[in-house]
């Protein structure tokens, strides 16, 4: 077999590389539902849901044709869950793959997966019956990579709904407008609005104060705070986590807010934990998450009708965390 010239090898490497780094769940092929409560539109409401969008699934996956709700099965959910729900609050969550459909079959896990259309109907329903009630719980969204694309996109063309917590886990636009170009609902789109932008434009820049900005670096006036995660920039001695001592799929743009302030917004950049590690419950980011995301979850008990008034949780929203 005749060899690579030099020339292209080089970008071969990378590009391999950039293929296992895509891949937003590392994990088991076989899907399997989480241990906190699923979502039950049909029960009261609970203190709060926790809605997650996983990332672009990784080779021999086909995306988005065969994306899946990756944060689950891994244990991500749990983990974020768990820390919402240490003051006692009661928390439910849902999962949802990259991909513009409300459902579809995804070879990856050989299973239906809900897309982003399954969001948007889930919220839809929200919005009439336990948002319109007397005690409507908190929502958090939670992304990995392509994932936190489409939950910037949710705040964006739902401005009337209001979202307690954004967590970003290593926003990508790699490969979105590929992806969304080969979309294939089985339905016309229920969203978004007239006057909003569609999916696939959901990562291309706006101009700000903050200088111009894609859609995932965004965080829209409805939602109150925001935690950020991005990967390490330099090659590193992984950790716990695990993955690859070289990363080569990174966010280097700090959220901002569409009038440039950074108000509500943390940023913790893990410095030993690639693309894919830092979505592992086991990682320093996801640590990191769930500390500050249990902070925010005190504040909000106390805050609940009956509960007495605690001083205000101490954070640092003026500059970026780090390890």
């Amino acid at each position: 077999m005749p060899r690579l010239p030099l020339a292209a090898r080089p970008a071969l490497f990378a590009t391999l590389l950039t293929s296992t780094a895509l891949l937003s769940g590392c994990g088991p092929l076989t899907w399997r539902p989480g241990k906190s409560p699923a979502l039950n539109l049909n029960a009261p409401p609970p203190d709060v849901v926790l809605l997650t969008v996983s990332g672009r699934c990784g080779p021999p996956c086909a995306a988005p044709r065969d994306d899946w709700d990756s944060l689950t099965p891994r244990g991500t959910v749990d983990a974020v869950a768990e820390a919402l729900a240490t003051t006692g609050l009661s928390v439910q969550s849902a999962g949802y793959a990259s991909n513009a459909n409300e459902t579809f079959f995804s070879r990856q896990v050989l299973a239906e997966q809900p897309g982003f259309g399954a969001l948007v109907r889930d919220l839809e329903r929200m919005k009439t019956t336990w948002l319109a009630g007397p005690n409507p719980p908190r929502l958090v969204l939670l992304g990995h990579s392509q994932g936190v694309i489409w939950t910037h996109y949710l705040a964006r063309i739902y401005p009337e709904v209001t979202f307690a917590l954004l967590i970003d886990l290593d926003g990508s636009c790699t490969f979105w407008k590929a992806d969304r170009a080969t979309d294939r609902p089985s339905a016309p789109l229920n969203y978004p609005a007239p006057g909003f932008p569609k999916p696939a434009a959901a990562c291309d820049n706006l101009a700000t104060p903050a200088g111009r900005l894609g859609g995932k670096d965004i965080v829209w006036p409805n939602i109150e705070r925001n935690l950020e995660v991005q990967s390490k920039r330099f090659p590193a001695r992984t950790g716990p986590a695990g993955g690859l001592p070289i990363n080569y799929l990174f966010d280097l743009t700090r959220n901002a807010r569409p009038d440039g302030s950074y108000t509500g917004i943390q940023t913790f950049i893990s410095k030993r934990e690639d693309h894919s590690a830092i979505s592992h419950p086991r990682s320093d980011a996801l640590r990191w998450v769930s500390e500050q995301a249990a902070q925010l979850a005190l504040g909000w008990k106390m805050q609940r009708p009956g509960e007495s008034q605690p001083g205000q949780v101490q954070t640092d929203d003026a500059a970026p965390s780090t390890p």
